[in-house]
């Protein structure tokens, strides 16, 4: 493990001096793709009595749509930014099923209802240093990142418990529209096609300890009960390059 460190190093420093005396250009990238939820946030077990998934985010794959840049402070060091907008799916009518099942064993009623409104909808917003290896036409950008991560909407989901002897109980999560801070990480191809522009294939990691969720009308804390939903996902992506003076 050791030698391989060393190694790696080597590699990375070798190819920083290779490319030190590379032409690097201010860019700015449209882009679009899919981005894949992983982890909890992916998860769609509800888990078992007394031992609730919370974690779990029902969330689905979904399209991204961003504005990349990136600007050099020196040689091939810069700072870079995104901003982003993902579309993580709503719950299908087997999550739906499978939610109606767990609140119906937690609460020991004869029946439970789940209805599920609203999807996951957020905002990214992340800069941090970049550096980038030119070969010619073909640049490899490596980038740090970290900012903020703005819920437009989850999941929103109403309860009902009914059982013969006891009237119908009514409790909800509620959508979140709570921002969180996010962190991140990527590596993107760019090549030049034109003078001042290119194609940007790029993937991108993303994680975030999550939006607040807010609960109503609980009356105990039985069953599966979300505070907060954290959020991981993968993003790949292809865009148009254009190069700033």
């Amino acid at each position: 493990m050791k030698n391989f460190s060393i190694l790696f190093l080597f590699a990375i420093g070798f190819l920083a001096s290779f490319t030190a005396k590379a032409q690097t250009q201010n860019y700015i990238s449209l882009y679009g793709g899919a981005s894949i939820p992983t982890g909890q946030f992916s998860n769609a077990d509800y888990g078992t009595l007394h031992n609730e998934n919370n974690k779990a985010g029902y969330a689905k794959t979904g399209a991204t749509f961003g504005l990349d840049a990136a600007f050099y402070l020196h040689s091939n060091w810069a700072i870079g930014g995104v901003i982003s907008y993902q579309d993580q799916g709503r719950l299908s009518q087997k999550d739906v099923q499978n939610l109606s099942a767990g609140y119906t064993d937690a609460f020991a009623v004869d029946e439970s209802t789940v209805t599920a409104t609203k999807r996951y909808q957020n905002l990214n917003i992340l800069v941090g240093p970049q550096y980038s290896f030119v070969f010619s036409k073909l640049t490899l950008d490596l980038r740090a990142e970290a900012g903020l991560i703005k819920s437009f909407s989850t999941p929103e989901l109403k309860v009902v418990l009914e059982d013969p002897t006891d009237p119908a109980q009514t409790f909800y999560q509620r959508s979140s529209t709570s921002s969180a801070f996010a962190y991140g990480a990527s590596a993107g191809l760019r090549y030049r096609l034109g003078s001042s522009w290119g194609l940007n294939l790029k993937g991108s990691y993303i994680g975030s300890d999550g939006f607040d969720i807010t609960n109503e009308n609980r009356r105990i804390n039985a069953g599966r009960l979300v505070t907060k939903q954290s959020v991981s996902e993968i993003q790949t992506t292809l865009g148009l390059t254009f190069q700033l003076k």
